[in-house]
Order: C-alpha cells, then sequence, then structure tokens
C-alpha cells in the first residue's frame, strides 16, 4: 500500500505526533511510505506519487485544494484531528467535507460534524520513545507536570501553594502566557517546550506526574458552541508508556476505558484530595513502580500508535499492516 502522510506543519509540541504517527507507519514492510510537510504538499507530489491513501495530521496547515485534488486521483483522503473539541470551530464545514474519513481524538466531537464516516480515535504512546530509562539527579523531582499553564492549572496550583512550596517540584512549559503564577512557585518552573525527547526525561525523574486536563470551553479557545470534553488527552498514554504514576483529575471518563481506574493510574477528584494522594504516594515508592509497570503493560499492549493505526484502516476497509 503506498501511503503519503502529511504532518501537522506546526513546531514544537506537534513534531511529537508527526514523528510517532510516521514511525509507526513505516513499521508495516508491506507499505511504502512518504512522509511530507503540509508546506511541501503539492499537485506535482501528488501526481508523482500517486498515494493510496493520504492520511494528513491535524489538518489545520494542509491546503484543501490539494486534499481534493488527491481524491480526484483516486487516494483516500483521511484527516486526523488532534485538538478537538479546543479548535473544534475550524474543523467544521470545508475541513471535515473536504476528506473521506475524519478521526477526531475526542469522542463528543463526532457527532458535531454530522457528516458520515466520522470516527473518534483516542491518543497513544511510542513505547520507543515514552519509555522507563535511568535519569542523571537534575531530572528527579518529587512532583512534576508538564505542559502550559492555562488558566484551570493555574488556579489548582496557586490553591495548593502551602503545601507545594516544600516539595521538590517541576512544572516543565510556559507558565506566564494565560495568567499568573504564584511567586512562591515559579522558582519551580523549567521553560522546555519543544524538545519532547527530553521532557521524557522528567517524566522518568518524577516520583509522581500530574496529569490536568485542559478546561475545553474557556473562553480564549474555538470552542463556542462549548462541546464537552470526556476523552483524555495525550499525556495520559505518554505518562503510561514511561511506566511512571500519574495522578490525574477525575473529568474525562473515557479514560477508564482505556486504563483501569486507581489501579493503573490514580484519579482525584480536587485540590485536598490531591494533596492526600500525593503525600501517600510520595511515602510509597514500591507501590508507584508497581502501578506505574501495570500502566506501561497495558499501554504498550492496547495503546500504542501502531494500534490505532489499526484501527483507522479497519474502519476505512483496508487491511494495515499489509504483511
Amino acid at each position: 500500500m503506498r501511503i503519503l502522510f502529511v504532518g501537522c506543519g506546526i513546531p514544537g509540541i506537534h513534531d511529537r505526533f508527526d514523528h510517532d504517527i510516521y514511525q509507526a507507519l513505516k513499521e508495516d514492510p508491506g507499505s511504502r511510505v512518504w512522509r511530507v510537510s503540509p508546506q511541501s504538499l503539492s499537485t506535482a507530489l501528488l501526481h508523482e506519487l500517486r498515494p493510496e491513501i493520504l492520511l494528513v495530521a491535524h489538518g489545520s496547515k494542509t491546503p484543501l485544494n490539494l486534499v481534493r485534488y488527491a481524491h480526484k486521483l483516486g487516494s483516500t483522503t483521511a484527516l486526523w484531528i488532534l485538538e478537538d473539541p479546543f479548535e473544534i470551530d475550524r474543523h467544521r464545514g470545508k475541513m471535515v467535507e473536504s476528506y473521506d474519513f475524519v478521526f477526531t481524538n475526542e469522542r463528543q466531537a463526532v457527532k458535531e460534524y454530522r457528516r458520515p464516516r466520522v470516527f473518534y480515535l483516542p491518543f497513544a504512546c511510542n513505547p520507543h520513545v515514552s519509555r522507563p530509562m535511568a535519569v542523571p539527579p537534575k531530572y528527579h523531582s518529587d512532583l512534576c507536570f508538564v505542559g502550559m499553564g492555562f488558566p484551570n492549572r493555574l488556579e489548582l496550583f496557586n490553591s495548593m501553594v502551602p503545601f507545594l512550596k516544600n516539595l521538590n517540584v517541576k512544572l516543565i512549559g510556559d507558565w506566564t502566557r494565560w495568567g499568573k503564577l504564584h511567586p512562591k512557585l515559579r522558582r519551580f518552573v523549567i521553560p522546555v517546550v519543544n524538545d519532547f525527547m527530553e521532557i521524557q526525561k522528567y517524566y522518568n525523574g518524577a516520583a509522581i506526574n500530574l496529569n490536568i486536563h485542559r478546561d475545553p470551553v474557556r473562553p480564549q479557545y474555538a470552542n463556542r458552541r462549548r462541546v464537552p470534553s470526556t476523552s483524555p488527552n495525550d499525556r495520559a498514554f505518554i505518562l503510561a508508556g514511561c511506566g511512571v504514576l500519574q495522578l490525574v483529575d477525575d473529568t474525562r471518563p473515557d479514560l477508564w476505558a482505556c486504563f483501569l481506574k486507581d489501579r493503573e493510574i490514580i484519579s482525584f477528584s480536587n485540590p485536598a484530595d490531591l494533596e492526600n494522594k500525593i503525600r501517600f504516594y510520595l511515602q510509597r515508592p514500591d507501590l508507584r513502580r508497581k502501578i506505574g509497570a501495570a500502566a506501561r503493560q497495558r499501554a504498550c499492549r492496547k495503546h500504542t500508535y501502531k494500534r490505532r493505526l489499526q484501527e483507522l484502516f479497519r474502519l476505512m476497509g483496508r487491511k494495515w499492516p499489509v504483511r
């Protein structure tokens, strides 16, 4: 099978999606796979390669006239949306209508598109990247969170200052764009944003990793109809792949269709509950390792990008891997 994969075309965190999807596609020796950026896609390239499948990630940077041209050449076109429901207003209409098949990371977005051949396809992990590893002391912490300092995350951390200020905490990412972090927590910020290989080291160096989902209906997002979110973020699968303990806010019920609640991933309901669980698990390294190992076992068995692509091609009526 000839597959042309068009990456996100957005520098930074989206490079990880491009890397992981493309690496999984190449695992099939029976397929010929090309990777191209949206900016390098052209009618000449499509005419030269004549892919059977045109698979586009994210989609916002890929010209829709080229997607339609590929369809005219005989390609089956597929879009894997990675930012629902936060950018759903940008996906409705011409974008999703230009593809033969649409896959979205958010279950609640499927019905919003009001067209056939739209499917829920959750995130996954790349076990070759997200994996257990020994790291130097500079990466060690009691508590680590990797992600943007969105308002709901700022609210949570700022409410826990008396407890957090005495721990070894690492907040990895941009914590200046969306609001103000409490002054006593600013020393914990490490502004690593785009280097996903480096970020794996912080995950592995933490006794406890936090996973705090975004609030899907903040006014700054392109979600005017306030579509809710019930599906897990990519961090849930990345942390599971690393085999580390994660404490996750109990706001995404679809997560528990992927992992066993409080056996493979630990949930928390509010700041007080989170503080209690941090205290509890910091004192139990053997239990942390056991839970993290169980999460990795589940992720490697059920939630890899290879598994997701098998489902994607199955829904398209194709067998993959070919051999």
